[in-house]
């Protein structure tokens, strides 16, 4: 029989403050607790590591904005190696940089591109006990690609590519595992307009309600993607071999009239009647194709807690950022078999699951954010 889990009412430890030394915190994008006992937490709105001990009180930082060693454009994940040295990922610069254990910069080393220079582009999502990035990058000539309007004035694109699991390595080299998955869907405006000798192109992503996104999460000796199929959620070893397939529920339909509640509210957005008109027409036509999702995603988000167990967060339309969040709880050695459920804090987002804690970012009311740790308890059964 599935367990219930909870966690503790009140946090066993909060990190944050709004004029602390060290511990005002702005876009967090992890946080793992070392075998130390310390905490670093990855701050990307300073772009900087910062260093906290076991009780919560800052002691260092490393790193800061810029493109030079030892400095980040973005910062996305943390690893901790055997010999206590700390590597940390810079998607927009496609880099990883290593310090010592001392705090010292050790080294870095470019694994992808860069998003303005040419060539493939591979978009990394975390480290592996053994120091091997995850990522992703797109199949050639495979997927869907839709325009809706007249270009090169502005159109309506959608995107929903094929794409590759990838072991990546210190040179950039890609070692493909498992096989080809559905990518994220994404929906975007392009605008282009002649002058000064040449064409001018911009625009950027549209929020369309359902689409799908592929999630990865990378923890110690295990990754877990999906949905790989309808809902299907795949997991796999440090070597790439896979370890289990499951899913369920089933998707739900999509809501009656949502659709048509999202497109008066974007189309409201425009100001000249022509352009409320034209963008309608974009929309609707997009809308009622087959490419339109007609399912609720099967989750929002993964996670992968100590010991390689796999937390799926339910999907629900009606919640916000600010609300309770469910889980399911998926155990791989058991062929992902459900073993328990999870409902986290309002406001709270997982980054590190212990098997007895859970570390995440947390925003107040004011959305000023603060890491939080809960004792992750398990229910016994009646």
């Amino acid at each position: 029989m599935p367990r219930v889990y909870r966690v503790s009412d009140e946090p066993t430890l909060e990190i944050g403050s709004v004029d602390g030394p060290g511990s005002s915190l702005f876009g967090v994008t992890d946080a793992t607790r070392l075998r130390d006992g310390r905490i670093v937490v990855v701050d990307g709105g300073s772009k900087t590591l910062r260093f906290f001990d076991a009780e919560g009180n800052f002691r260092t930082s490393l790193g800061r904005a810029g493109d030079g060693p030892g400095e980040f454009r973005s910062l996305y994940g943390v690893v901790e190696f055997d010999d206590g040295s700390i590597a940390t990922l810079d998607p927009m610069l496609g880099r990883v940089t290593v310090f010592a254990a001392d705090g010292r910069l050790d080294e870095t080393y470019q694994v992808s591109r860069q998003f303005d220079e040419p060539g493939k582009k591979i978009r990394l999502f975390g480290f592996l006990a053994n120091g091997t990035l995850v990522g992703i990058e797109e199949v050639e000539d495979q997927g869907v690609e839709m325009h809706y309007g007249d270009y090169p004035s502005s159109v309506l694109a959608y995107r929903a590519p094929v794409v590759q699991p990838v072991f990546v390595d210190r040179a950039g080299r890609t070692v493909p595992f498992g096989g080809p998955v559905p990518g994220s869907q994404t929906v975007a405006e392009i605008r282009a307009s002649v002058g000064g000798g040449g064409i001018r192109v911009g625009g950027g992503l549209v929020s369309v309600p359902f689409l799908r996104s592929l999630q990865v999460a990378v923890r110690g000796d295990w990754i877990a993607l999906g949905p790989i199929d309808e809902y299907l959620v795949a997991v796999f070893d440090a070597d790439g071999a896979p370890r289990a397939f499951f899913g369920g529920p089933q998707p739900r339909e999509t809501p009656e009239g949502v659709y048509e509640a999202w497109l008066d509210r974007q189309v409201g957005k425009f100001a000249r009647r022509s352009e409320r008109s034209e963008w309608r027409r974009r929309y609707e036509a997009f809308l009622s194709s087959d490419l339109a999702p007609a399912t609720l995603p099967p989750f929002k988000s993964l996670a992968i807690q100590d010991g390689g167990i796999v937390w799926r967060e339910v999907y629900d339309p009606t919640l916000t950022d600010h609300d309770p969040s469910l889980w399911l709880v998926n155990d791989p050695s058991r062929a992902g078999e459900l073993v328990g459920t999870v409902a986290l804090p309002p406001g709270f987002r997982p980054y590190d699951i212990g098997r007895d804690y859970v570390m995440g970012v947390w925003r107040d009311e004011l959305d000023i954010e603060f890491v939080r740790v809960y004792k992750l308890i398990e229910i016994p059964s009646e």
